[in-house]
């Protein structure tokens, strides 16, 4: 009985878990260049960091960060953080994740990365930065124009390169996020399990 019970409690848990943190993936495309344009192999600034400048307005956790391009044999690192910005030149606050690894692509493919536990918040700014030393096969960029744009829960978006933000192009970034608040805290888990557990004891009493 035991072994049943603890069973159908396991289930329930899985079943509710699963369906609360399901994350969607999302790429950021300007609405005014939605085609994008290839440019030749090169650095293109890339050494110093290209990214994109965003905002959230609901609480967004957040699972993995990625990035498109052309690579063979590169090695990447990347970044998430929280910036203040002038409108003219960004500083970082706060590292949210960093790492990175060495790339390499069957032509131009997205390049993600895995995170955990990053929830980013409303009313701050954030950078999604990559960067590397050598030369791409290929570069390719939405002209934005610097215009901003919203998408989803993610507003203000805009790309960014180095120490400036507001670049004329943006480079092709993604994002897999879930509503922060559809994500149980431990203790709501911890009650779930509790209730499930009471109610199939009740049950097999009967």
């Amino acid at each position: 009985m035991f072994a049943n019970l603890l069973r159908t409690t396991l289930l329930c848990t899985a079943f509710f878990l699963g369906g609360a943190s399901v994350a969607a993936p999302i790429e950021f495309v300007p609405p005014n260049d939605t085609a994008g344009t290839d440019y030749p192999g090169a650095n293109d600034s890339w050494w110093m960091g290209r990214g994109i400048t965003f905002g959230v307005d609901t609480r967004q956790s957040l699972t993995s960060i990625g990035f498109r391009h052309d690579l063979s044999n590169m090695d990447v690192t990347y970044g998430l953080y929280e910036i203040s910005t002038n409108g003219i030149t960004l500083n970082k606050l706060n590292t949210l994740a960093s790492g990175g690894s060495t790339v390499s692509t069957n032509g131009r493919d997205w390049i993600d990365y895995a995170l955990g536990g990053v929830v980013l918040e409303t009313g701050r700014l954030y950078l999604l930065e990559f960067a590397f030393a050598g030369e791409a096969n290929s570069n390719f960029y939405y002209n934005n124009e610097n215009v901003q744009w919203n998408q989803g829960a993610f507003i203000g978006l805009d790309g960014a390169m180095g120490p400036e933000v507001q670049n004329f192009v943006v480079a092709a970034f993604r994002l897999d996020a879930t509503d922060a608040a559809a994500v149980p805290e431990p203790a709501s888990i911890a009650l779930f399990v509790v209730g499930a557990a009471v109610l199939v004891r009740r049950r097999s009493r009967r």
